[in-house]
């Protein structure tokens, strides 16, 4: 059965382009995964010229689908808070419950942010009242790419907050009418004893893939990194790669994209 992936693009980008530029991202997981690639609500302006004839001369009147630029918020080091953020939450949910449901999320730069927010709120809907109530179970993983620590003193909060582990119930005895034994039932309580999980976390409890360019001068691998702090619950996959702020392609990345995303088939 192939799974189902959410595709989010980085800023002034949209769905068209993102689909074109991660090419060979879909290719490696034809036989895995479905992608969906959805737009982010918000225009992000195009500087425009003085004159008529300027515009027309720079072709900025002429731009086709693929070259929209779209952003799930803006912010700017005096103003830290996410504008429009909410606005992009609440059409992301529109997508989650309408198309849904998504094995796993994945995300560019700005798109990583979001994608690493978005697992976290479908983990801990409570968080956000957009997201309370939403139809959708927790991502079981997600892949962030040129992905940063979000800014937004909220958001924040929300990764270093502290959090009940979320567990599937233990099965139940056998009650088919097999007799367990006391031996059996106090070796299976004392392997419980040792091998207890804490009972909260800090972050994202699910599983993540992190793609860090080594020479990114937009989202540098420094920053990159301070993600990482909030999935420690299951240690992240961190895929690292020679070049800047994009997604490689070459035969190692591939293989280890796909070999990520099988394990959750």
């Amino acid at each position: 059965m192939m799974l189902k992936i959410l595709c989010l693009h980085g800023y002034t980008q949209n769905a068209l382009s993102f689909t074109k530029k991660t090419a060979v991202f879909r290719k490696a997981l034809k036989d895995v995964a479905d992608l969906v690639y959805v737009t982010a609500p918000h225009v992000v302006p195009i500087p425009t010229l003085g004159t008529p004839e300027e515009r027309e001369n720079d072709e900025l009147d002429n731009l086709g689908p693929e070259d929209a630029s779209y952003g799930w918020w803006t912010s700017s080091p005096e103003k830290p808070t996410y504008k429009g953020f909410d606005e992009s939450l609440s059409e992301l949910r529109s997508v989650l419950e309408k198309e849904g449901p998504f094995d796993g999320v994945m995300g560019f730069s700005q798109g990583a942010s979001m994608a690493s927010l978005l697992q976290l709120l479908l983990e801990r809907p409570y968080l956000s009242p957009i997201m309370s109530g939403c139809r959708h179970d927790p991502f079981k993983f997600a892949i962030i790419v040129s992905g940063f620590e979000p800014r937004d003193p909220e958001k924040i909060g929300w990764y270093t907050n502290k959090y009940p582990i979320l567990t599937p119930r233990r099965p139940p005895r056998s009650t088919t009418g097999n007799h367990i034994s006391d031996d059996e039932m106090d070796l299976e309580d004392q392997e419980d004893k040792e091998n207890i999980e804490p009972e909260s976390l800090h972050g994202v409890q699910g599983a993540s893939m992190h793609v860090i360019g080594r020479t990114d001068v937009i989202i540098t691998p420094e920053r990159s990194e301070e993600l990482l702090k909030h999935y420690q619950y299951r240690p992240p996959v961190t895929l690292y790669h020679d070049g800047g702020h994009y997604m490689p392609s070459n035969a190692a990345s591939r293989q280890a994209y796909k070999s990520f995303v099988r394990s959750f088939m």
